[in-house]
């Protein structure tokens, strides 16, 4: 599975409407998914993760202080999209987000690779390999898990309000892997890492 960066690729189409039922001071921006495949795309606001767009829907809807904000949207063999939209008072917008495939990236063989599960609570956490997002922590907590080429990478799991935690780990084919832990509360900021609290175990 490759994590570079992907292509950016703006494919927003937006839909506005005054609501009734809006905070007359701030914007209400709710994102849609236009497939099963974009309810898992990480979501970005101005440089900060916010989530992913299927826990972005309905009550879960951003709310934002008006004026101009950058929306990115990742997912891991996709190309990325990044469009600026502007929040107005009062406000509800809605975007329909369609993503496609990236034409660069590539699989290992199946008997190439490990398996990795991510036990991670908040599950709503972002998962990065390598600086790039792949996911969000409950895509990859099941039996399935992910699946990686043998190598070295490094493991960032983070969500704002939360200390990240960080780990490097070195994976073998035909191998089965596990990160665990739990984030700690606290703002995030810095280079803090939870390593104290994390256990990866091998088996």
């Amino acid at each position: 599975m490759r994590t570079g960066m992907l292509p950016v690729s703006i494919l927003l189409l937006c839909v506005s409407m005054t609501a009734n039922g809006a905070n007359p001071i701030l914007g209400e921006v709710e994102i849609e998914a236009a497939s099963r495949v974009e309810r898992n795309a990480g979501v970005w606001v101005d440089g900060q993760y916010v989530g992913y767009i299927k826990n972005l829907q309905g009550s879960g809807k951003l709310v934002l202080v008006p004026g101009e904000h950058l929306l990115q949207i990742k997912l891991i063999g996709y190309e990325d999209i990044e469009s600026s939209i502007t929040v107005s008072p009062g406000q509800e917008m809605r975007y329909r987000v369609s993503m496609r495939e990236a034409d660069d990236v590539e699989y290992p063989d199946r008997a190439e690779t490990a398996r990795l599960r991510v036990l991670v609570e908040p599950e709503e956490a972002a998962v990065f390999i390598d600086g790039a997002y792949v996911g969000h922590v409950d895509r990859f907590n099941g039996r399935r898990g992910m699946r990686l080429a043998s190598g070295t990478y490094r493991f960032t799991i983070a969500l704002p309000g939360y200390v990240p935690f960080e780990t490097e780990l070195t994976l073998n084919a035909g191998q089965n892997y596990e990160i665990k832990t739990e984030l700690p509360r606290g703002d995030g900021d810095g280079d803090a890492v939870a390593l104290i609290s994390g256990r990866i175990a091998a088996r």
